[in-house]
């Protein structure tokens, strides 16, 4: 998505002594994320066919140009390293950061509502998986989406979250740290669907120009449901404000 293009997201969550940069998929980032893209297992994970490797440079620039994809590569100094994020000079992430998986928005809804936006993250480095780094980039993903986008377009209000059935870690980590539910299971794709949203639990019956009833954003949410998004939304718009710096990535 263009609107990303010179965009980089640095965080330092001093909560959990971890750091990540959020970073737009480039060409540079190709050879990596396809080395990535041969596992078997992140294929399962993330539902994905293997490409070429000019396949995969031809997918990079259709994202690129793509409007209704948000695309960055998750990035992170690596384990052993002294210093934070903190520490190093803007200009200079780029050189102290290795990749370690990515973090997507796709404006997809069927009615083009602008407030929605289906979400994903993948940490594909072993040794940073299970580090808080997922969850980092989630944070940051999400309030720029909840904040800054509403700056320059509007901002989103509800994530549909696919992940595998198989894919516990995951579906925990949207859960349990994002408050995000459970609304669907499909059995052909083997994939939950969970979601986070902002609108009032409703009733409200919506349809389509066919006269076919639409499923309203929330209506599947308990009241309790709705509170504990109300609750994560708080931390997450706090967590923006004071730990998320944007600055420009060449």
């Amino acid at each position: 998505m263009k609107l990303n293009e010179n965009t980089v997201l640095a965080s330092i969550d001093l909560l959990i002594g971890k750091n990540v940069a959020l970073v737009p998929y480039k060409p540079e980032h190709v050879p990596k994320y396809h080395e990535w893209m041969k596992s078997p297992f992140l294929q399962e994970m993330t539902a994905s066919e293997p490409l070429t490797l000019e396949e995969e440079y031809e997918m990079q620039d259709s994202w690129h140009k793509d409007e209704e994809k948000l695309t960055f590569i998750i990035t992170s100094l690596p384990n052993d390293y002294s210093k934070s994020l903190d520490d190093i000079p803007e200009k200079e992430i780029k050189d102290h950061t290795v990749m370690i998986g990515d973090v997507n928005i796709f404006f997809n809804d069927q009615d083009q509502d602008p407030t929605f936006g289906e979400i994903e993250v993948m940490i594909a480095e072993p040794d940073f998986r299970r580090t808080g780094r997922g969850r980092e980039a989630l944070k940051i993903i999400m309030g720029y989406a909840i904040q800054k986008l509403a700056l320059k377009v509007i901002g989103l209000k509800t994530f549909h979250a696919k992940i595998s059935l198989k894919n516990d870690p995951s579906i925990n980590l949207f859960k349990s740290k994002f408050g995000f539910y459970e609304i669907a299971i499909s059995t052909i794709f083997q994939e939950t669907t969970l979601e986070w949203t902002l609108l009032e639990p409703s009733s409200t019956v919506k349809l389509d120009e066919f006269g076919d009833e639409i499923e309203v954003y929330g209506s599947k949410a308990t009241s309790e449901q709705h509170n504990n998004v109300l609750s994560t939304y708080k931390d997450l718009i706090d967590y923006w404000t004071k730990n998320v710096k944007i600055g420009n990535y060449a």
